[in-house]
């Protein structure tokens, strides 16, 4: 009878919670969340968190500002840690490695930067079926947040903040059942020599941007304020700036009972360093491919002989939205014959049958940078 007693008890609570959160989801009355974790594997695992806690409907939709602990490199979903940055000058310079659950690029960031993103109900009127249209629309924030402080941004498509031309934060998303999570870079600060002897980037990614190296690539906000902002005063300047542009008010609050019970089981996961390093896609290959698509890199690495494809593995900083992952398509490849017609069907199939959405990449780009690594084992 006691356990029944309890079963109620926590159903009547999470009932509250849900009517709480409804109430005020209705009133335009959002949680902000400030993160300031000693380690970004928290951090990232709080992310998770409020994705599965908006689907059981015991997550309000949240503005969440979090400042980085230390040097970290943070690795996309999809990004092959060895092929991204120097492992073994990592550890060397303590800068710890990382990954999100969302797709895009691997970002370096120092003690003191401001990460922030927004967790909410797809079913809000403010949510587009078009996924650009809602990097632009719920970027608005940090934009009206930095003009604040006096700096011009603007919304660069796909996925980039800029002044002028330069880059100044970036933006990834993913989506699960009735969630959307859209997490974002405002590059405080930065540290070009530690990234120049960690990162690994590819030629045709810089070709892309048309540029020749990262140096012109960004900015930061401190080198163009000429001054150091404080953390905080920047975090005050991005909660205006949210609550102006999404025209909602931010209560400050933090993680509540049922969400601190998932975040608990998240932070094994995201510590593990099977998820971090994800050994074994990029290791064992005698042909490879780095395919530029519209938006991020496809990196692909083939094992063939004799006309067929004996292991694969599929890496990059392309960005996926919804939450699948790419290891299933892998298997999928062993065996498989190295026509066109074969990897084409293949690959369409695993597209359509899990509805994968992408950022700036289509499965025409798969097949091509599949068939790319094919064609360098027969030349």
């Amino acid at each position: 009878m006691s356990i029944d007693l309890n079963l109620a008890t926590i159903d009547d609570k999470e009932d509250k919670m849900m009517r709480e959160i409804k109430e005020n989801n209705d009133n335009n009355e959002w949680r902000y969340l400030e993160v300031k974790e000693k380690e970004v594997i928290r951090c990232n695992s709080i992310h998770s968190t409020l994705v599965d806690g908006m689907i059981k409907g015991i997550s309000p939709n949240t503005v969440f500002l979090e400042e980085c602990p230390g040097y970290v490199l943070s690795l996309g979903r999809n990004q092959c840690c060895e092929e991204e940055c120097d492992i073994v000058e990592c550890e060397k310079l303590g800068i710890t490695i990382e990954r999100r659950e969302t797709g895009g690029g691997a970002g370096l960031m120092v003690p003191g930067s401001t990460s922030w993103g927004i967790c909410m109900d797809k079913r809000d009127s403010r949510v587009s079926d078009d996924m650009d249209r809602n990097f632009e629309i719920l970027s608005r924030g940090v934009i009206t947040g930095l003009k604040k402080i006096g700096l011009d941004a603007v919304f660069a498509p796909v996925n980039d903040i800029n002044i002028g031309d330069k880059k100044v934060g970036g933006m990834t998303a993913m989506t699960r059942q009735n969630s959307l999570l859209i997490y974002g870079s405002v590059i405080w600060d930065f540290d070009m020599d530690i990234f120049m002897k960690i990162a690994r980037i590819p030629a045709p990614k810089l070709k892309k941007k048309g540029v020749s190296s990262v140096q012109k690539r960004i900015t930061t906000i401190i080198q163009e304020l000429g001054r150091k902002i404080p953390p905080a005063e920047l975090r005050d300047c991005l909660i205006q700036g949210f609550e102006e542009a999404l025209s909602v008010k931010l209560a400050k609050a933090g993680l509540n009972e049922a969400e601190n019970a998932i975040w608990k089981k998240k932070m094994d996961i995201f510590s593990s360093k099977k998820f971090i390093l994800r050994p074994g896609h990029c290791s064992v290959s005698n042909v490879s491919c780095v395919y530029p698509a519209e938006k991020g890199i496809i990196r692909i690495s083939l094992y063939v002989n004799e006309g067929k494809i004996m292991d694969a593995g599929i890496t990059g900083d392309f960005m996926q939205i919804n939450d699948i992952d790419f290891d299933p398509l892998e298997g999928l490849l062993v065996g498989s014959k190295t026509e066109r017609e074969d990897i084409e069907r293949i690959v369409h199939t695993y597209f359509d049958e899990n509805d994968i959405q992408m950022v700036g990449a289509s499965a025409d780009d798969f097949v091509d940078a599949i068939v790319g690594a094919v064609s360098e084992y027969e030349e």
